[in-house]
């Protein structure tokens, strides 16, 4: 736990209320309490300052006047929040082999495995060799996971999955806020990876941990080989992905949906239920009705293919104004 006027310190912010008020985790605006930190980049996230019960939150000075608790101010909260998620970061225990706090039940686990501390393995359920599971993961009945398997710290993995040799589970997503000098420093993600039941992970497919929420894999979802999931996704349930997959950060895929190899999917959308995406495609806006989907073109120098982009999205215009000319001349 930290006082405010410590993390005030740390991050060379103006402390607006209580310097008193002890803060012991982050969590986004919407979810915090009032013993957590959040933050608001701009006035696009007005609405989640205005209700929010975290506190305190990291901010500029042009939305102090809509906070509705206390509050440190700097001038780039991006970056502020990068630094200032470090002092919130677990540690993990060092360990050979298998902690003694580790509950490891009926499982079979083979050689040369590290399970760190307060590990739960359900029943029935099998570790490969050379598999590395961090501090306070939990792993459900009856799931199988090959040998070299990396799951960090903290996640949940349910029942009967199946998680095949090379995945990485937990790490820590693609975020970092730039300073003044151009240097980057890197966000420590504080959420984690929940994975339900009946999944299965294909070989050296990556899921990255939460930002400050978790990564969610939902009941019954295949992952083919070599996919990337990152920060914050959520898949839904018996959604089925397809290898060299990419899905950036905080994107939502509903149930039942249909994703081929090598789609690219970009961050911040959501994706209804039963949509199919064709292999090769790139997803770049919300697909609010099921159906099939298709977003491929030939290769060609980048300029002549914003000629041609330009043009494309305006085709349907340009037939609806060649049929309105082509009536006109019949009539």
């Amino acid at each position: 736990m930290y006082n405010l006027q410590e993390l005030a310190q740390f991050i060379d912010a103006k402390l607006i209320g209580d310097a008193d008020v002890r803060i012991g985790s982050v969590a986004s605006a919407i979810s915090a309490k009032n013993n957590q930190l959040t933050y608001v980049v701009n006035q696009k996230y007005k609405s989640d300052l205005v209700s929010t019960q975290a506190g305190v939150v990291i901010l500029n000075h042009d939305l102090l006047k809509d906070c509705p608790t206390n509050a440190l101010v700097v001038d780039d909260v991006y970056l502020a929040f990068a630094q200032i998620t470090h002092y919130f970061k677990k540690e993990v225990t060092p360990v050979n082999g298998i902690h003694s706090s580790a509950k490891t039940g009926q499982a079979n686990i083979a050689q040369n495995c590290t399970i760190g501390k307060g590990v739960i393995i359900g029943r029935n359920t099998s570790i490969g060799s050379n598999t590395v599971i961090e501090d306070n993961v939990t792993v459900g009945d009856n799931t199988y996971i090959h040998p070299n398997v990396t799951i960090l710290q903290s996640c949940s993995i349910g029942n009967n999955v199946v998680i095949s040799p090379g995945v990485v589970i937990g790490s820590e997503g693609f975020g970092n806020a730039r300073d003044k000098d151009g240097c980057w420093h890197a966000i420590a993600h504080l959420g984690n990876v929940i994975i339900g039941n009946n999944v299965t992970i294909g070989a050296n497919t990556t899921i990255d941990r939460g930002t400050l929420e978790d990564t969610e894999i939902h009941n019954g979802v295949r992952l083919d080989n070599l996919i990337q999931i990152a920060h914050n996704v959520i898949v839904g349930e018996n959604t089925a992905i397809a290898a060299s997959t990419a899905i950036a950060g905080s994107t939502v895929l509903g149930k039942r949906c249909m994703i081929g190899g090598m789609v690219g999917i970009i961050g911040h959308l959501n994706i209804c239920d039963d949509v199919i995406v064709n292999g090769g495609s790139v997803v770049d806006k919300h697909i609010k009705k099921p159906g099939i989907y298709t977003g491929i073109m030939p290769l060609m120098p980048h300029k002549q293919w914003q000629n041609i982009g330009l043009w494309l999205v305006k085709l349907d215009k340009i037939v609806k104004y060649l049929n309105i000319k082509l009536k006109n001349l019949k009539d």
